[in-house]
């Protein structure tokens, strides 16, 4: 009954979490990544925010198209940053 409750639930968060402007969202990158990979994907893509400080997880600003070239390049999972714990500075760096 748990798992099927848990089931149900299941496509509401993923609506919650799906990003409220897509030009802005969070990556969460593979763990085996590190820092200098991700930020390598996130520059060739889009320009990541100065204030972040996990490996895994970036704040990226991006152009049209930015949700499916995250995806393309390897990133495991794309979500609103409000989501994700992370604020949106309003100071990016290129």
């Amino acid at each position: 009954m748990g798992a099927a409750i848990l089931i149900s639930l299941a496509p509401a968060a993923g609506v919650a979490a799906q990003p409220r402007d897509p030009h802005i969202v969070a990556v969460v990158f593979p763990p085996w990544w590190t820092a200098a990979r991700s930020d390598a994907v996130v520059s060739a893509i889009g320009v990541v925010s100065p204030q972040d400080s996990s490996e895994l997880v970036r704040v990226v600003y991006g152009g049209p198209h930015l949700m499916d070239e995250l995806k393309a390049a390897g990133a495991w999972l794309i979500v609103d940053p409000a989501v994700a714990g992370c604020l949106t500075p309003g100071n990016w760096t290129s």
